[in-house]
């Protein structure tokens, strides 16, 4: 029997798996290692423990057989659910609010460096784009990619081209459709 309260999925190196099943995903853990005399090898033993909560990865419904292995204080559970549902919320209305000026960025962008590749991006022009990328970038900080995300270069030395700028939107864009599968 599933639990309506959510909790983490437990971190166990080695002993957590997860299996897709009828469009669900469920965690299950390694609860033992059986020896086959005639393979000479280990069996592992997965357990299913609970159902994963597809717009929060990190988090799981639970099942009677999490209670067995991980048997959790419950305070500490709706603890950790009220922080991701904070951080689910925050995320999706930074998404919300700067992805429309994100997407007309790039389409403008998209145009200009038809016309003019080469052409250097004036200051404010930067100072705007920065504004919007800035937020963006905060939100998707612990994921792999966001090392491979930076800024547009603002100054009077700096001179990105329209060409520059487009591929680093274009980097921003496939980091966004990548954090919105996986996130919101």
């Amino acid at each position: 029997m599933m639990n309506e309260v959510p909790v983490k999925i437990p971190e166990i190196a080695g002993r957590i798996g997860f299996k897709k099943q009828d469009g669900m995903i469920y965690v299950r853990y390694l609860a033992k290692r059986n020896y086959d005399a005639d393979s000479q090898s280990n069996r592992p033993d997965w357990v299913n423990i609970g159902r994963r909560i597809e717009r929060m990865p990190s988090m799981m419904y639970p099942n009677d057989n999490y209670e067995k292995f991980f048997g959790e204080d419950k305070e500490e559970a709706e603890e950790e659910m009220s922080a991701a549902e904070e951080r689910y919320a925050r995320d999706n209305g930074i998404y919300g609010t700067y992805y429309p000026f994100f997407i007309a960025l790039y389409n403008e962008f998209k145009q200009q460096v038809r016309r003019n590749p080469d052409t250097p991006v004036q200051g404010y022009k930067a100072e705007s784009i920065n504004r919007v990328l800035r937020p963006l970038r905060e939100m998707m900080e612990g994921e792999v990619y966001a090392g491979l995300l930076g800024m547009v270069e603002t100054g009077e030395e700096a001179g990105m081209t329209y060409g520059e700028v487009m591929i680093l939107l274009t980097q921003y864009k496939s980091a966004l459709s990548k954090y919105r599968r996986s996130r919101l």
